[in-house]
Protein backbone atom coordinates (compact mmCIF):
# COMPACT_ATOMS: atom_id res chain seq x y z
CA UNK A 1 0.00 0.00 0.00
CA UNK A 2 1.63 3.21 -0.78
CA UNK A 3 1.38 6.25 0.99
CA UNK A 4 -1.38 7.88 -0.38
CA UNK A 5 -3.19 4.89 0.27
CA UNK A 6 -2.59 4.55 3.86
CA UNK A 7 -3.31 7.62 5.10
CA UNK A 8 -6.53 7.76 3.01
CA UNK A 9 -7.59 4.10 4.65
CA UNK A 10 -6.49 5.53 7.99
CA UNK A 11 -8.21 8.73 7.35
CA UNK A 12 -11.33 7.46 6.13
CA UNK A 13 -11.62 4.83 9.40
CA UNK A 14 -11.34 7.51 11.86
CA UNK A 15 -13.23 9.55 10.12
CA UNK A 16 -16.51 7.09 9.66
CA UNK A 17 -16.04 6.06 13.08
CA UNK A 18 -16.09 10.03 14.31
CA UNK A 19 -19.49 10.32 12.59
CA UNK A 20 -20.62 7.51 13.85
CA UNK A 21 -19.96 9.02 17.37
CA UNK A 22 -21.04 11.81 16.70
CA UNK A 23 -24.15 9.68 14.90
CA UNK A 24 -24.68 8.13 18.46
CA UNK A 25 -24.80 11.29 20.81
CA UNK A 26 -27.15 12.79 18.19
CA UNK A 27 -30.34 9.81 18.26
CA UNK A 28 -29.65 9.67 22.05
CA UNK A 29 -29.96 13.32 22.60
CA UNK A 30 -33.12 13.46 19.77
CA UNK A 31 -34.33 9.68 21.78
CA UNK A 32 -34.18 11.18 25.29
CA UNK A 33 -35.32 14.72 24.48
CA UNK A 34 -38.79 13.56 23.28
CA UNK A 35 -39.20 10.93 26.13
CA UNK A 36 -38.83 8.25 23.99
CA UNK A 37 -36.41 6.51 25.96
CA UNK A 38 -37.94 2.83 27.21
CA UNK A 39 -35.56 1.33 30.12
CA UNK A 40 -34.76 -2.70 29.08
CA UNK A 41 -36.96 -3.35 32.43
CA UNK A 42 -39.71 -1.66 31.01
CA UNK A 43 -40.58 -3.23 27.96
CA UNK A 44 -44.04 -4.13 27.76
CA UNK A 45 -45.76 -5.72 24.60
CA UNK A 46 -47.18 -1.77 23.91
CA UNK A 47 -43.69 -0.21 23.74
CA UNK A 48 -41.21 -2.97 22.59
CA UNK A 49 -41.54 -1.82 18.50
CA UNK A 50 -40.38 1.29 19.64
CA UNK A 51 -38.10 0.28 22.11
CA UNK A 52 -36.67 -1.94 18.77
CA UNK A 53 -36.68 0.82 16.79
CA UNK A 54 -34.85 3.20 18.84
CA UNK A 55 -32.08 0.56 19.60
CA UNK A 56 -31.36 -0.54 15.89
CA UNK A 57 -31.40 2.98 14.71
CA UNK A 58 -28.72 3.54 17.78
CA UNK A 59 -26.72 0.43 17.90
CA UNK A 60 -27.19 -1.91 14.23
CA UNK A 61 -28.38 0.65 11.47
CA UNK A 62 -24.28 2.10 11.22
CA UNK A 63 -22.86 -1.75 11.10
CA UNK A 64 -25.53 -2.88 8.92
CA UNK A 65 -24.59 -0.02 6.21
CA UNK A 66 -20.89 -0.97 6.65
CA UNK A 67 -22.06 -5.16 6.67
CA UNK A 68 -23.44 -4.09 3.10
CA UNK A 69 -20.57 -1.86 1.88
CA UNK A 70 -18.21 -4.94 2.63
CA UNK A 71 -20.57 -7.64 2.00
CA UNK A 72 -17.73 -9.32 -0.19
CA UNK A 73 -14.79 -8.63 2.31
CA UNK A 74 -16.74 -9.38 5.82
CA UNK A 75 -13.67 -12.30 6.48
CA UNK A 76 -11.55 -8.83 6.49
CA UNK A 77 -13.51 -7.90 9.88
CA UNK A 78 -13.37 -11.73 10.99
CA UNK A 79 -17.28 -11.63 11.28
CA UNK A 80 -17.08 -15.67 10.30
CA UNK A 81 -18.65 -18.38 12.55
CA UNK A 82 -16.17 -21.44 12.74
CA UNK A 83 -18.55 -23.81 14.56
CA UNK A 84 -15.76 -24.44 17.07
CA UNK A 85 -16.43 -26.06 20.57
CA UNK A 86 -15.88 -22.96 22.11
CA UNK A 87 -18.36 -20.84 20.34
CA UNK A 88 -20.99 -23.35 21.00
CA UNK A 89 -19.82 -23.03 25.30
CA UNK A 90 -20.32 -19.88 24.83
CA UNK A 91 -23.41 -20.14 23.34
CA UNK A 92 -24.48 -22.84 25.83
CA UNK A 93 -23.72 -20.19 28.46
CA UNK A 94 -25.53 -17.49 27.26
CA UNK A 95 -28.97 -19.74 26.93
CA UNK A 96 -28.26 -20.66 30.47
CA UNK A 97 -27.99 -17.54 31.73
CA UNK A 98 -31.36 -16.92 30.18
CA UNK A 99 -33.11 -19.52 31.89
CA UNK A 100 -31.23 -18.79 34.99
CA UNK A 101 -33.07 -15.27 34.76
CA UNK A 102 -36.60 -17.19 34.45
CA UNK A 103 -37.72 -14.06 33.03
CA UNK A 104 -39.84 -15.58 29.87
CA UNK A 105 -41.85 -12.45 28.99
CA UNK A 106 -41.87 -9.97 26.01
CA UNK A 107 -39.71 -7.94 28.35
CA UNK A 108 -37.32 -11.12 28.99
CA UNK A 109 -37.10 -12.27 25.61
CA UNK A 110 -36.13 -8.65 24.37
CA UNK A 111 -33.07 -8.11 27.24
CA UNK A 112 -31.61 -11.65 25.80
CA UNK A 113 -31.86 -9.63 22.16
CA UNK A 114 -30.50 -6.66 23.59
CA UNK A 115 -27.46 -7.61 25.18
CA UNK A 116 -26.51 -10.40 22.14
CA UNK A 117 -27.65 -8.61 19.44
CA UNK A 118 -28.08 -4.67 19.93
CA UNK A 119 -25.51 -4.35 22.54
CA UNK A 120 -22.38 -6.89 21.78
CA UNK A 121 -22.75 -7.02 18.40
CA UNK A 122 -23.82 -3.37 17.35
CA UNK A 123 -20.78 -2.76 19.26
CA UNK A 124 -17.52 -5.55 18.84
CA UNK A 125 -18.51 -5.06 15.45
CA UNK A 126 -18.00 -1.72 14.56
CA UNK A 127 -14.89 -1.57 16.86
CA UNK A 128 -13.11 -4.40 17.08
CA UNK A 129 -14.44 -5.59 13.62
CA UNK A 130 -14.58 -2.46 11.57
CA UNK A 131 -12.03 -0.16 12.98
CA UNK A 132 -9.46 -2.71 14.60
CA UNK A 133 -8.66 -4.12 11.42
CA UNK A 134 -8.97 -1.45 9.27
CA UNK A 135 -6.23 0.11 11.17
CA UNK A 136 -4.61 -3.14 12.23
CA UNK A 137 -2.68 -3.13 8.37
CA UNK A 138 -1.22 0.05 9.64
CA UNK A 139 0.14 -0.65 13.23
CA UNK A 140 -1.39 -2.70 15.59
CA UNK A 141 -0.83 -0.51 18.92
CA UNK A 142 -2.37 2.61 17.06
CA UNK A 143 -5.13 0.36 15.73
CA UNK A 144 -5.92 -0.70 19.40
CA UNK A 145 -5.41 2.65 20.98
CA UNK A 146 -7.89 4.29 18.27
CA UNK A 147 -10.72 1.63 18.53
CA UNK A 148 -10.42 1.80 22.52
CA UNK A 149 -10.26 5.47 22.56
CA UNK A 150 -13.64 5.92 20.29
CA UNK A 151 -15.11 2.69 22.37
CA UNK A 152 -14.76 4.07 25.51
CA UNK A 153 -15.61 7.73 24.91
CA UNK A 154 -19.24 6.28 23.67
CA UNK A 155 -19.87 5.47 27.11
CA UNK A 156 -19.79 8.75 28.34
CA UNK A 157 -22.43 9.90 26.31
CA UNK A 158 -25.48 8.06 27.30
CA UNK A 159 -25.11 8.44 31.52
CA UNK A 160 -23.61 12.31 30.76
CA UNK A 161 -27.23 12.89 28.78
CA UNK A 162 -29.23 11.18 31.38
CA UNK A 163 -28.38 13.52 33.91
CA UNK A 164 -28.38 16.88 31.76
CA UNK A 165 -24.41 17.36 31.41
CA UNK A 166 -23.59 19.83 28.94
CA UNK A 167 -21.68 18.51 26.01
CA UNK A 168 -18.17 20.24 27.82
CA UNK A 169 -19.12 18.06 31.06
CA UNK A 170 -19.72 15.15 28.49
CA UNK A 171 -16.21 15.72 27.30
CA UNK A 172 -15.03 15.44 30.62
CA UNK A 173 -16.68 11.93 31.38
CA UNK A 174 -15.22 10.68 28.12
CA UNK A 175 -11.39 11.82 29.14
CA UNK A 176 -11.88 9.47 32.64
CA UNK A 177 -13.39 6.37 30.16
CA UNK A 178 -10.83 6.33 27.57
CA UNK A 179 -8.42 4.48 29.80
CA UNK A 180 -11.12 1.62 30.45
CA UNK A 181 -12.15 1.55 26.83
CA UNK A 182 -8.86 0.89 25.96
CA UNK A 183 -7.59 -1.61 28.37
CA UNK A 184 -11.36 -3.85 28.14
CA UNK A 185 -11.08 -3.33 24.48
CA UNK A 186 -7.58 -4.62 24.15
CA UNK A 187 -8.67 -7.93 25.94
CA UNK A 188 -11.71 -8.57 23.28
CA UNK A 189 -8.83 -7.68 20.57
CA UNK A 190 -7.10 -10.46 22.22
CA UNK A 191 -10.06 -12.85 22.29
CA UNK A 192 -10.51 -11.64 18.39
CA UNK A 193 -6.92 -12.69 17.36
CA UNK A 194 -6.50 -15.97 18.89
CA UNK A 195 -10.16 -17.32 17.87
CA UNK A 196 -10.16 -15.70 14.28
CA UNK A 197 -13.92 -14.83 15.06
CA UNK A 198 -15.42 -11.87 15.94
CA UNK A 199 -18.60 -14.32 16.96
CA UNK A 200 -16.00 -15.51 20.37
CA UNK A 201 -15.88 -11.18 21.69
CA UNK A 202 -19.78 -10.95 20.60
CA UNK A 203 -20.52 -13.85 23.03
CA UNK A 204 -17.95 -12.69 25.53
CA UNK A 205 -18.97 -9.69 25.42
CA UNK A 206 -22.98 -10.17 25.54
CA UNK A 207 -22.42 -12.76 28.73
CA UNK A 208 -20.78 -9.95 30.84
CA UNK A 209 -23.51 -7.79 30.18
CA UNK A 210 -26.47 -10.17 30.42
CA UNK A 211 -24.46 -11.88 33.70
CA UNK A 212 -25.80 -13.62 36.99
CA UNK A 213 -23.50 -13.12 39.92
CA UNK A 214 -19.79 -14.20 38.58
CA UNK A 215 -20.52 -16.63 35.39
CA UNK A 216 -19.65 -13.59 33.10
CA UNK A 217 -16.23 -12.59 34.55
CA UNK A 218 -15.46 -16.60 34.98
CA UNK A 219 -16.47 -16.72 31.14
CA UNK A 220 -14.21 -13.69 29.80
CA UNK A 221 -11.10 -15.12 32.03
CA UNK A 222 -11.50 -18.81 31.21
CA UNK A 223 -12.28 -17.98 27.43
CA UNK A 224 -8.97 -15.83 27.56
CA UNK A 225 -7.11 -19.15 29.42
CA UNK A 226 -8.35 -21.31 27.48
CA UNK A 227 -7.26 -19.71 24.13
CA UNK A 228 -3.42 -18.65 25.62
CA UNK A 229 -3.42 -22.79 25.90
CA UNK A 230 -4.89 -23.29 22.59
CA UNK A 231 -2.34 -20.93 20.90
CA UNK A 232 0.97 -21.85 23.41
CA UNK A 233 0.07 -25.61 22.15
CA UNK A 234 -0.28 -24.39 18.34
CA UNK A 235 3.27 -22.98 18.31
CA UNK A 236 4.94 -26.16 20.22
CA UNK A 237 3.69 -28.08 17.32
CA UNK A 238 5.31 -25.67 15.16
CA UNK A 239 8.54 -25.99 16.58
Amino acid sequence: MNKRRFIDNMATTIIITLIYTIYFYVVIKFIIENNMRISINNITIDNIGTKLIGDFCLMLLIPLILIVINRKRLIEFKLQFLYSCLQYILIAIMVLLFFIHGDFTIRGYYKFFFFLVVVAFGEEFIFRGYVYNKLLIHNKIFAILISGFFWGILHAILPGLLVGDSIWQIGIRMLNEIGAGIVFGYYFIYLLEKSKSLFIPIFVHAILDYTIGYIGILTAIGTGIYLFILDRKKIQEQL
